[in-house]
């Protein structure tokens, strides 16, 4: 009896055991190494300075998607550079060492000489600005080189020392530089990263440098820079899931120009091993391999900085309807940061008119500005400017980037007021400020001078030149707001209020994300 009364504990023991363990059937391809353009596009440069502690490995792509090492470098600081310029080929070799040896050879005779590879090592001399050049000095070798031949520009890549050439990429357009120990970082430009860079030479562009290194390691320098490190952990790790989660979701998305993702708010900040910080090492490794997954699937894990109180519907803020981007009250997002918790910004109709204008719409004089449509969460989807001939109407995210706002959760009021023509307005991140310089004086070097109702003294160097302000008045409006940011997903403030009211990172996620798992790709398991 006793046996089968064990029995019975036992199993229902089991059953409820399995009950708490959630099952998830997900297909995730966790990317092993992640590439981030630093320098791209209009942003690239013609040359970088590369500096490590123990010299380089200089790599190419073997064709099967690995890096394959054709020369070391001792040197721990060089340039990498872009070149047009024509060279002279000489001698076929197995490795560097061979190349090596001949090159010192031949450097006594020929002091223009380098190391360079095109699938095979030569020894290349020049460099020379023209053809014509490349030539004179190619006949003038032939007697003591046989095979030497003339190489014309192709998207070649130099490294130099000090000044002087160190070896030569004739094999394609594209290297890779990795310090020689492995254990980095290494910097470009100043700045310093885990990993390994890659250089490729764009077409119609300078080079584009790509950081290349393991997801984890990327994150280290993600997550304080979207996150401050003091923050309660909690909410730390939850950061790090949403980065982890972006960063799979997103991968390959400059694939254009050779990287997946960008170091700036176009994709995730991200500021490298300078950037790191331990406290947010330690959310990124204890939630090592954790991402958010949806039907599963990595989801599009946004986030923003303070919602205002209410996150946001995806279709209020962007196109598509996303079931797990749905908006929730922000219960603890409030008394944290005043300058996002409330803010105002003030506007003239005379700028909004001028600003419409710059942009080719006439709507004449603004009489009105209006929150014409708002979503259920309370934030403005449709703001409507009027005029004495005709109306304009922003929508969604066109409404935060016309008028400088912080985020759309706003109120509109003012219409109606005018200004006085003794007001001055000044442009400030903070919106317009209104300023009367009635009376107030203006000193130079001839004496004081008092503002008149109608004018404004500017100080110069050698002398103070008045401007008079045009007579009439202009209508002002303001608008109050709360938050920061799209609204949409994760609310990063509202997260440190969760994590400070004893929620943990699982319990957040699942919040802001609506009918997630929150899933471990390392155990394939739900937590």
């Amino acid at each position: 009896m006793r046996f089968k009364k064990f029995v019975s504990f036992f199993l229902l023991f089991t059953l409820v055991l399995m009950s708490t363990v959630s099952y998830v059937n997900a297909s995730v391809n966790m990317p092993s190494l992640i590439k981030i353009g630093l320098f791209y596009a209009s942003n690239s440069l013609p040359s970088y300075s590369i500096v490590s502690s123990s010299g380089f490995k200089v790599g190419v792509d073997d064709g099967a998607g690995n890096v394959k090492t054709i020369y070391n470098i001792s040197y721990n600081n060089v340039q990498v550079i872009k070149d047009d310029n024509f060279y002279l080929q000489e001698g076929n070799f197995s490795d560097q060492a061979m190349a090596d040896s001949q090159q010192t050879k031949l450097s006594s005779d020929v002091s223009n000489s380098v190391v360079g590879y095109d699938g095979n090592y030569h020894i290349y001399i020049g460099p020379y600005l023209s053809q014509s050049d490349a030539t004179a000095a190619m006949n003038s070798l032939k007697s003591k080189f046989s095979d030497v031949k003339l190489v014309s520009p192709n998207n070649h890549i130099v490294i130099v020392q000090n000044g002087k050439s160190v070896f030569l990429d004739a094999a394609s357009n594209q290297i890779y530089l990795m310090d020689t120990s492995g254990d980095g970082p290494i910097s470009i430009n100043g700045k310093r990263y885990r990993g390994y860079f890659e250089f490729i030479r764009q077409q119609n562009s300078d080079m584009t440098a790509i950081n290349v290194l393991p997801l984890e390691e990327y994150l280290y320098g993600v997550v304080p820079a979207e996150m401050p490190a003091s923050w309660n952990i909690e909410a730390l790790k939850a950061q790090a899931v949403a980065a982890r989660t972006y960063a799979v979701y997103n991968i390959g998305e400059y694939s254009k120009y050779g990287f997946d993702l960008t170091d700036d708010v176009n994709c995730q900040v991200y500021n490298g091993y300078d950037g790191e910080n331990p406290n947010t090492n330690k959310a990124v490794d204890d939630t090592k391999g954790v991402i958010a997954i949806y039907n599963g699937q990595p989801i599009e894990a946004i986030f923003h900085s303070h919602s205002g109180g209410y996150t946001e519907d995806s279709e209020n803020v962007y196109t598509n309807s996303v079931p797990y981007l749905r908006g929730v009250e922000d219960k603890y997002v409030f008394g944290y940061n005043e300058a996002i918790d409330n803010w105002t910004v003030s506007v003239t109709a005379d700028s909004v008119a001028q600003k419409l204008k710059s942009s080719g719409i006439d709507i004449g004089n603004i009489t009105n500005i209006q929150v014409t449509s708002k979503s259920w969460t309370g934030r403005a989807i449709q703001v409507t400017i009027y005029g004495d001939k005709g109306n304009y109407v922003l929508s969604k995210n066109d409404i935060r980037n016309f008028f400088g706002l912080k985020s759309n959760m706003i109120t509109i009021s003012g219409n109606g007021s005018a200004s006085n023509s003794n007001t001055t307005y000044i442009q400030s991140q903070q919106g317009i400020v209104s300023k009367s310089l009635s009376g107030l004086a203006v000193m130079s070097a001839s004496g004081q001078k008092i503002v008149e109702n109608n004018d404004l003294y500017i100080l110069g160097q050698s002398k103070t030149i008045k401007i008079t302000s045009q007579n009439g008045s202009s209508t002002i409006f303001t608008i109050n707001g709360s938050g920061y940011g799209h609204g949409v997903g994760l609310s990063q403030y509202g997260a440190r209020g969760m994590a400070d009211h004893g929620y943990n990172y699982i319990d957040i996620l699942k919040y802001y994300y609506k009918g997630i798992y929150v899933y471990d790709t390392i155990n394939n398991k739900a937590l």
